[in-house]
């Protein structure tokens, strides 16, 4: 039996905790992404944009999650008939913005999944069919649920465990996807080819494991312990906020250390998505100035490994550029 007042307590002291530390990082994240916003100016944009909705998101959260704990042993007259009464408005704001902080953290982790499999047109059909699904499925749980007051109810529960499924889907697909990529690149080694244990920490910072895990363990535990799902949702709703500012801090850092060395076989979602934009707009410029002079010769920027393996290139067409050198190659961190 779970005790339903010790579990309001310890949801409403994580959460202030994990506000605390959401505003701390949000902050970093912020002054992070200022000296790179001009180079990186199209993702940094974005970046902006969902950081200031989550620090918003956020805030009013973990104010409506103290706002009903004191609300609950301050006004009522009995403590344990107010909490519970799953049907409260606070519940159900909270749960709002729990369904909101859960989606923007879902596109957070299928864009980097799609950025890691370069623009993969397949992937990302596939995972905008899941998020439009998510969030049409996330306002019918939450309509269902604030009219049956509860998570027990038949047509709540459906509805809710469903859009907890499809989440988990885009969540663990993205940090399959996202670990593989980077454990599977190899690096640039600074010293040495040693195994460094902190690869296992940054991969699963970087793929979003934590987040992930977290969330399959609320589906898995939840019902039919009704207390721990109104828990766990409390703490994912600042958890999802969580993931999105550690995994861009992260990237952040790493977008300085793999420009330093020249950007060999970059895994950072900025250099990536810096490269393939690039990359399509000098195929789209050398396409435009063929048609207009049969005399341009063909320019190729190698910003990682480059398969040519089937690009015919005439002698006299070849540049001869200085070979820069360099740093070797380690599949650890």
């Amino acid at each position: 039996m779970v005790n339903v007042l010790l579990a309001n307590l310890l949801q409403a002291w994580i959460v202030g905790v994990l506000y605390g530390v959401n505003l701390v990082l949000a902050i970093l994240c912020l002054h992070k992404l200022a000296p790179i916003r001009e180079q990186f100016f199209r993702i940094t944009q974005w970046l902006f944009f969902a950081i200031c909705i989550l620090v918003i998101t956020t805030t009013i959260h973990a104010a409506l999650a103290i706002t009903d704990l004191i609300r609950g042993f301050a006004q009522a007259e009995d403590a344990l008939p107010y909490f519970v009464n799953a049907g409260r408005p606070m519940v159900l704001g909270i749960l709002i913005i729990y369904a909101f902080n859960v989606n923007v953290g879902d596109a957070f982790m299928a864009w980097r999944a799609f950025v890691m499999c370069n623009r993969s047109q397949k992937l990302a059909i596939v995972y905008i069919i899941l998020i439009s699904a998510n969030c049409g499925i996330s306002v019918i749980s939450t309509v269902a649920f604030g009219r049956a007051g509860t998570l027990s109810e038949r047509t709540a529960h459906a509805w809710i465990m469903t859009a907890w499924a499809i989440s988990v889907a885009i969540q663990l697909s993205g940090s399959i996807i996202i670990g593989w990529r980077i454990a599977a690149t190899p690096i640039a080694a600074t010293s040495g080819r040693k195994f460094d244990p902190w690869v296992i920490v940054w991969v699963a910072v970087e793929s979003g494991a934590i987040y992930t895990f977290l969330t399959i363990g609320a589906l898995s535990v939840s019902f039919p312990a009704e207390a721990v799902s109104y828990f766990l949702s409390y703490i994912l709703a600042q958890v999802s906020a969580f993931a999105v500012f550690t995994i861009t801090l992260r990237e952040c850092w790493k977008t300085e250390q793999e420009i330093a060395r020249e950007r060999v076989n970059a895994t950072s979602t900025f250099l990536i998505n810096d490269r393939l934009y690039s990359r399509r707009s000098s195929i789209s410029m050398t396409g435009h100035r063929h048609h207009n002079s049969s005399t341009d010769g063909l320019a190729v920027d190698v910003l990682t490994t480059t398969r040519l393996e089937h690009v015919a290139v005439r002698d006299e067409d070849i540049k001869v550029v200085p070979r820069l050198t360099a740093p070797p190659l380690s599949q650890w961190a």
